[in-house]
């Protein structure tokens, strides 16, 4: 590999170092502004910074490897690997948003699925949003804040969505043609997401009221 090809493999995983860490430090600001008791701790907020760190480090990496590597058993590793090093953002409270940003992220990214499985896709990716919005608003009242508070939270998430693109792009064959889903493995694919985006919530937050 040429010495200016490195370099430039460099530059870009240095570049999404730098993404990752903004990112973390904005929302690590965003979980303290939607704050009702604050409780900031340095443990905690370093967790935060640098799981959205490796979360953008890891995308740019999946996106490389991608490109040298397109074997569809290779792909699907690389693919795993990216979501596994996507997890711990969704740590804790941010359990709340995985299914949200899985589907939101499956319809974005994948072509092969139709205009329908899209939207509704996209309309239960919303569901915790809305909710989560609501609750902003419940605990601040309407004011330009608050508008800045949901804002800010929708702006966060959209960026974690469209970053997944690496991960979450389909396989291609060697013509480059997109391997196209069976309406069965669509409906699995969303039963899938929302069983194991409901046992990471479990696991994160815990059960309401219990």
């Amino acid at each position: 590999m040429e010495a200016s090809a490195v370099r430039q493999k460099i530059k870009i995983v240095l570049a999404a170092l730098v993404k990752g860490f903004v990112l973390g430090v904005v929302a690590r600001a965003w979980m303290r502004w939607i704050a009702t008791e604050p409780d900031f701790t340095w443990s905690g907020s370093i967790f935060i910074v640098i799981a959205f760190t490796i979360f953008m480090v890891n995308q740019s990496l999946v996106k490389m490897l991608r490109q040298r590597f397109k074997s569809r058993r290779s792909v699907l590793l690389i693919r795993i690997s990216g979501v596994i090093f996507s997890l711990p953002i969704f740590a804790g409270a941010g359990g709340m948003m995985f299914p949200s940003v899985a589907l939101a992220s499956v319809a974005t990214w994948n072509p092969a699925l139709g205009k329908r499985t899209k939207g509704v896709l996209l309309l239960l990716s919303l569901i915790i949003p809305v909710t989560i919005s609501r609750d902003i608003v419940s605990d601040f009242g309407w004011s330009f804040a608050t508008l800045g508070r949901i804002l800010l939270f929708v702006a966060i998430y959209s960026v974690v969505t469209f970053a997944t693109k690496p991960t979450m792009s389909p396989f291609r064959n060697e013509s480059s043609e997109l391997v196209k889903m069976s309406k069965g493995k669509k409906i699995l694919l969303v039963v899938a997401i929302l069983a194991i985006g409901g046992i990471f919530f479990i696991f994160t937050v815990g059960i309401p009221g219990v």
